[in-house]
């Protein structure tokens, strides 16, 4: 055998992000990128299916300019949807497959796509770490937030319904959950509710990946100043006061799970 019939592998994250023009996102996955090389992966890079900058094909060809010719993509979402099970494999050249092999400036590329945080109970031990960062208890109402879908799915409405619940299942006696848009409840509808249980402060975790333009609008919902953190609501005649927890951003639980996918499809 002469060396020209030997393979060398070389393996690579690419971690992707929706885009921003009015939040942290960049910043959030830069994050995440050098603690995963820190981790010990020498190949990491981070792209965006829109506005931000690396654009995926970039990102790609980014991984493949190092040597790289077998890829993991680790999507940043909250939850799958037309965006991680259809759009994003499409801008990999998967077409809607999930994996394949691609041809990047001339050189075959292997290219898996990995599933978004999505049902895992990370996104429940955030919830949790969360409350406790406000001070909250079992008594407090909790408010999870989440984007809502028009994917057939319904994946995010799922997941943020499925987390309340296991909110609810620890202990905690007062959990609704509502979306910005496209399902129900409203948020007022789910603060409604709440207020009529008796509570007198709200704990809001907005199951989203980073700031931006929903997160400013999410407080002005229940009639707080956009991007406020805390303040006094007036809810069926009652002031109760709210809180407005960040969304989960650069959390290292959230690494683990990247370190852990990473390793499902490239150890070996």
């Amino acid at each position: 055998m002469t060396s020209q019939d030997v393979t060398i592998v070389s393996k690579g994250i690419l971690i992707v992000g929706y885009g921003t023009t009015d939040g942290n996102l960049i910043e959030v996955l830069d994050t995440q990128v050098g603690r995963m090389k820190c981790r010990g992966w020498e190949h990491v890079e981070k792209a965006f299916f829109r506005v931000s900058n690396p654009t995926i094909p970039e990102g790609v060809k980014l991984l493949v300019d190092q040597g790289v010719n077998e890829i993991v993509v680790l999507p940043y979402y909250i939850s799958e949807g037309t965006l991680t099970k259809e759009l994003i494999p499409e801008k990999l050249g998967l077409g809607k497959s999930d994996s394949g092999k691609v041809m990047v400036d001339g050189k075959e590329v292997s290219i898996t796509m990995a599933s978004a945080f999505d049902t895992g109970y990370t996104l429940t031990d955030i919830i949790c770490d969360k409350i406790a960062d406000a001070h909250g208890d079992m008594d407090c109402g909790i408010l999870i937030l989440g984007h809502g879908t028009r994917f057939r799915a319904k994946s995010n409405m799922m997941t943020i319904k499925m987390n309340a619940e296991r909110v609810a299942a620890r202990g905690y006696k007062h959990v609704g959950y509502a979306f910005n848009e496209f399902n129900e409840p409203t948020i007022n509808e789910a603060v409604d509710r709440l207020e009529k249980e008796g509570v007198e402060r709200i704990i809001a975790v907005p199951l989203f990946i980073a700031m931006g333009v929903h997160l400013r609008d999410l407080p002005k919902k229940v009639g707080l100043d956009p991007y406020k953190e805390s303040g006094d609501i007036t809810v069926n005649g009652r002031t109760i006061n709210i809180f407005f927890a960040r969304p989960v951003e650069s959390n290292p639980r959230l690494l683990d799970v990247l370190d852990q996918k990473a390793r499902e499809y490239l150890d070996g």
